[in-house]
């Protein structure tokens, strides 16, 4: 779903891409894509699967995503993040958000679905973030306790212009505009 917001000339960047799975599937729609991450060992991951799949409109750099300061403002059409804003602490993902506002002129965020609906998929994911342990956990909490996206949509400065939830669905995707 999320690949219906991308066309031919739209350049995107992909905030903590990890794997770059998400990027390159944007590759295919879109005119030019970006991934960045701060772990060098994910960025390695992306760039061989580019190079694998001979897909030539995507890079792949280590970088952190606090400090954008290599881009212009507004060189991106899209900047999106998934399931990254609650691994964050608060301040760093507002950080974040900011930089993402700056460089794109449409920021797209995924990430848990808050209420999460109860039921066993909450419970694998509560299970999931509590193995990751230490500060994720503690992030992921924090998350769920601000309210999800929706605080730090409203804290960002950012404006929800459409979104796509299925109603049992653990997951969210927010497309939004700037205030």
């Amino acid at each position: 779903r999320i690949l219906e917001e991308f066309q031919a000339d739209h350049s995107v960047i992909d905030i903590a891409c990890g794997t770059g799975s998400l990027s390159l599937a944007m590759a295919g729609v879109a005119g030019r894509v970006n991934g960045i991450d701060l772990s060098e060992e994910m960025i390695g991951i992306a760039n061989d699967s580019a190079r694998r799949r001979k897909i030539g409109n995507a890079r792949f750099d280590t970088r952190d995503a606090s400090d954008l300061s290599i881009y212009r403002d507004n060189e991106f059409d899209v900047a999106v993040t998934s399931m990254a804003i609650h691994q964050f602490d608060s301040g760093l993902a507002l950080s974040i958000l900011g930089e993402m506002k700056r460089i794109a002129s449409k920021v797209i965020l995924m990430d848990y679905n808050y209420p999460m609906q109860a039921g066993i998929s909450k419970l694998v994911i509560f299970m999931i973030e509590r193995i990751a342990g230490g500060d994720h956990y503690r992030n992921f909490r924090r998350y769920n306790g601000f309210g999800g996206l929706d605080y730090f949509i409203k804290q960002a400065g950012l404006t929800i212009q459409s979104e796509k939830l299925r109603k049992s669905s653990s997951f969210r995707i927010v497309v939004c505009g700037l205030q």
